[in-house]
């Protein structure tokens, strides 16, 4: 965030007061705050805001948003009261990003909205100046904070919109109307909260086309009801595949790298190598978006050997002779069969061992999700350690195959079972849910 000063932040709250205060940062959690931030004391359903406060100042908080009925003691803050806490995030950040110039690319997605950020913002990093938004923050409290952290004089502000119930994605683009959007893979994820299950998932994300800014929409051609997902919004489409010709845009393994297929435009190879198949469904969304903003070819080929994947996405740590696969950073059906099929091959005579924690949100289709799972499992691992209650179907199937498998209650039990089983040589995935924290495994080598 670029410096301003707290009286024309109040009054972009539709308030009016005056101080000497310079805000020079937001946040939304105590623990998070920096010298010189504006911190907003969110009510939650566990902990409130408003009790951390004292927290917020000790860190160098010189400003609070707060509600509007708030009695307590101030502890030297600046207090802006108003009748929404987050309702005055959201709009701060839709105004603040009115003011700027910036284009902003959209992405959402069940699959990849991370990786391809992140792709997307090498891409570009060397001939715009981007910013986009750190880690995961997607959701109704982090796209507006993003917003604020971005200092304003960016070309490009590459965001993550993420949703769990229906309206949400139409929120976001409500606070960050996007000149791109992108549709990137929809799985069973969150089902709990849609009733007709996937289909009403990728209708949901589709409304990342419905701001009347939006000029470009670029969707998945794979994804569930696609006719019907062009037609939200008024902004031109385009679709992009690894597996149908037919799409707008579409790439091809070759030897080496990839053969990269935009409409209009002859075929280009692009050295690459990435650990995934899927990944390169990333990587195509990347470029495409990359190629409408008009980003020469010769950059994307050069700036393609700068790809890194995000942290506890199928990355690869080796610690006493074994390779852990940590790709925890959260799961569904789609992403753990893809984890499973590419797997690297142990050493001569060694195992592959999957650490799988149980997936959430799936609703109804829980029991089939960890079915699918757990078959695709057998054709790939040698041994399974599972971890939660919802994971006792995969127990099952391995136990009627007779392969060794083990449930475990929690993380602990998982770590003393692995330590049983696991040598060097050996490679091990941990993936799962968040909740299951299997990233954690791997300190305990």
């Amino acid at each position: 965030m670029k410096p301003i000063s707290f009286t024309s932040i109040s009054k972009l709250l539709n308030q009016a007061l005056s101080s000497k205060i310079i805000i020079i940062g937001a946040a939304i959690d105590s623990r998070q705050v920096n010298p010189g931030d504006l911190f907003f004391a969110l009510p939650g359903e566990q902990v409130d805001g408003h009790d951390f406060l004292q927290q917020a100042a000790a860190n160098g908080a010189v400003a609070a948003v707060v509600k509007a009925d708030y009695q307590g003691e101030t502890f030297g803050l600046e207090l802006l009261r108003v009748v929404d806490v987050r309702g005055a995030l959201q709009q701060l950040a839709r105004l603040m990003l009115e003011q700027r110039s910036s284009k902003v690319v959209a992405i959402t997605g069940s699959i990849g909205k991370t990786t391809t950020k992140e792709f997307l913002a090498t891409l570009l990093g060397g001939s715009f100046r981007v910013f986009a938004s750190p880690r995961s923050y997607n959701t109704q409290l982090t796209v507006p904070l993003s917003i604020l952290m971005a200092d304003g004089d960016e070309d490009i502000l590459i965001l993550e919109m993420g949703m769990t119930h229906v309206g949400q994605i139409e929120k976001l683009v409500s606070i960050a109307p996007p000149d791109i959007a992108l549709l990137t893979k929809v799985a069973i994820q969150h089902t709990c909260n849609f009733l007709d299950g996937i289909s009403g998932i990728a209708r949901e994300k589709g409304m990342i086309f419905s701001n009347p800014k939006t000029f470009l929409g670029i969707v998945d051609h794979e994804v569930h009801h696609l006719d019907e997902i062009v037609k939200v919004g008024n902004c031109s489409k385009r679709s992009f595949s690894m597996v149908s010709k037919e799409a707008d845009d579409y790439l091809e393994l070759i030897p080496g790298g990839v053969r990269v297929f935009v409409k209009g435009e002859d075929p280009m190879d692009i050295l690459l190598n990435l650990p995934m198949k899927e990944l390169y469904h990333n990587f195509l969304a990347a470029v495409v978006v990359a190629r409408s903003l008009e980003l020469p070819w010769s950059v994307i080929q050069e700036r393609a050997k700068l790809l890194k994947l995000p942290p506890m996405r199928f990355e690869q740590i080796e610690k006493q002779g074994i390779l852990f696969i940590n790709d925890a950073y959260n799961a569904n059906p789609d992403a753990m069969k893809a984890a499973i099929e590419n797997l690297p091959k142990p050493q001569s005579g060694k195992k592959r061992i999957g650490v799988l924690g149980e997936m959430d949100a799936l609703g109804m289709y829980s029991e089939g999700g960890h079915t699918l799972v757990a078959e695709v499992a057998l054709e790939y691992l040698d041994q399974l350690i599972c971890l939660g209650s919802r994971c006792e179907v995969m127990q099952r199937i391995w136990h009627r195959e007779k392969k060794p498998v083990v449930l475990c209650q929690s993380r602990e039990e998982v770590e003393e079972q692995l330590q049983k089983c696991v040598e060097p040589g050996d490679v091990v995935l941990l993936k799962g849910c968040r909740a299951c924290g299997l990233d954690r495994v791997i300190d305990k080598f």
